[in-house]
């Protein structure tokens, strides 16, 4: 089953991926050639038959059907989006049969919500340090373009390590995998390294942040595993929730008490020491906001 955005004008035809950046840059999957295109505009990502189209706080907004959208929208064939001055019709079909794939989904979930069930899952809370600090020395513009490219950036990152970004909060990304094996704990490891020693020279505005002003980003992450709840929520929401949620993003808060830019907890770790001593060091216990116990947590060598 494929999916692809077709010109209405021109002739175009782009091919969709599983994760699409649209807009006028060079990083772009979707490249437009439009002055109305911010360079990182719009991100088109699938999870399972459905894709979900986000706005990147785009200068000139994106649509679907003629409405702008101000949260994530699914996407469904048929539907005509537009980039600034660029229109384009969503195709998603069966290719030999010609059904609307999307249409047949929603023909199944109206029998009712997909059940929310209980998994497992291996998390990562990433958030930028001292954000509204660094905020105030750019301009709105240039505050929205280092969110851009941090978002895009972010997107390729769990994508290269098979995570699902549940959300972006404003300059925090939560992200998980719904396993707990050794293997896709090393694989958040990863993710933590690459989010921690990304390329500046890969980045516009944050090179320009490292030149003119010498100010760079410190994304500070937080490791932890545990049982949530999956599942739709509401229409159009689908969230990862439970205590296991909260106590991942109160360890990304601890990494400024304990100053260490990689935290995890000691259920992180668990059943994987032997290798994981050669990577994390001990932090002690400390206290987490709601929780009566103390938190054994873990520092991530650097």
């Amino acid at each position: 089953m494929g999916a692809r955005l077709k010109a209405l004008a021109g002739g175009e035809d782009h091919p969709l991926e599983d994760f699409n950046l649209v807009g006028r840059g060079e990083e772009a999957g979707v490249r437009l050639n439009d002055s109305g295109v911010s360079r990182q505009h719009a991100t088109i990502r699938r999870e399972g038959t459905h894709f979900w189209l986000v706005d990147l706080g785009s200068a000139n907004g994106s649509f679907v059907n003629e409405v702008a959208i101000t949260t994530a929208r699914v996407l469904k064939d048929g539907d005509r989006l537009q980039f600034g001055t660029s229109l384009f019709r969503f195709d998603q079909k069966d290719g030999e049969h010609g059904h609307d794939v999307t249409g047949m989904k929603t023909q199944v979930l109206k029998r009712g919500p997909s059940p929310v069930k209980t998994v497992a899952v291996t998390m990562l809370v990433g958030d930028i340090k001292g954000f509204t600090h660094l905020s105030s020395q750019l301009s709105p513009e240039q505050v929205a373009d280092l969110l851009r490219e941090w978002y895009a950036e972010c997107n390729a990152i769990m994508k290269q390590q098979g995570a699902m970004i549940d959300k972006f909060i404003g300059d925090c990304v939560f992200a998980y995998w719904p396993s707990v094996d050794t293997a896709t704990r090393g694989r958040a490891v990863a993710a933590a390294r690459a989010l921690r020693t990304s390329d500046f020279s890969a980045s516009p505005t944050r090179k320009l942040l490292l030149e003119s002003k010498g100010l760079h980003l410190d994304c500070r992450i937080g490791l932890h595993v545990g049982d949530v709840a999956l599942g739709a929520m509401g229409k159009g929401i689908n969230t990862a929730l439970g205590d296991a949620v909260n106590v991942a993003f109160r360890i990304e808060s601890l990494t400024r008490t304990v100053d260490r830019p990689v935290l995890a907890s000691a259920a992180f770790l668990e059943g994987w020491w032997e290798e994981a001593h050669t990577q994390f060091e001990a932090c002690g216990l400390h206290d987490v906001k709601g929780h009566p116990d103390k938190l054994d947590l873990y520092a991530l060598k650097v």
